[in-house]
C-alpha cells in the first residue's frame, strides 16, 4: 500500500478530480442523474474544471449526459465494470513507463535517473492496481 500512496501523491489534479467525480456519481445510484452544480459542490471540484473532466468522461463513454429536468450525469456502465485505469485513460493520464520523476526526456537503458528502478516498481504496482480495481471497490 505504500507504493499506492506514493503514486497517488503524484497524480495530477485532473486525475484526482475524475476519480472523485466517478465515485460520487456512483454513490448517487444508477437510476438517478446528478447535475454539474451539485456534483461540483459534493466533490469540491471547481465548476469550470468539472466541465472539462465531465466532457472527457462522456466522450470516452464512461458517463452518460442528459439535459432537462430529469437530466444530469450517470454512469454509462455498472460500477463493477469501470476500472480505475479506464478513468485515468479517459482524461489522458499516461499509463506507460514514459514519465520520469526527474523530468528527464530519456530515462532508461544505460541513461536512467537516480530513482528509475524504485519509481519503476511504484508505477508497476500502481498500474496493476488501477487495471484490477473498479470504482465499486474503492
Amino acid at each position: 500500500m505504500v507504493h499506492l500512496r506514493i503514486f497517488f501523491m503524484q497524480l495530477p489534479k485532473t486525475a484526482e478530480y475524475a476519480l472523485r467525480v466517478m465515485v460520487e456519481i456512483m454513490r448517487q445510484g444508477v437510476d438517478r442523474g446528478i447535475n454539474a452544480s451539485d456534483l461540483a459542490r459534493l466533490t469540491h471540484v471547481p465548476l469550470p474544471f468539472l466541465f472539462k473532466v465531465l466532457r472527457s468522461l462522456v466522450r470516452k463513454r464512461l458517463l452518460l449526459s442528459r439535459k432537462g429536468p430529469d437530466g444530469g450525469y450517470r454512469l454509462a456502465s455498472p460500477p463493477e465494470s469501470i476500472r480505475i485505469d479506464d478513468i485515468l485513460r479517459a482524461i489522458g493520464y499516461p499509463s506507460g513507463d514514459g514519465h520520469c520523476i526527474f523530468g528527464w526526456k530519456r530515462c532508461g537503458g544505460a541513461h536512467h535517473c537516480p530513482l528509475h528502478s524504485s519509481w519503476k516498481e511504484v508505477k508497476s504496482a500502481f498500474r496493476k492496481w488501477a487495471e484490477g480495481t473498479t470504482i465499486d471497490q474503492i
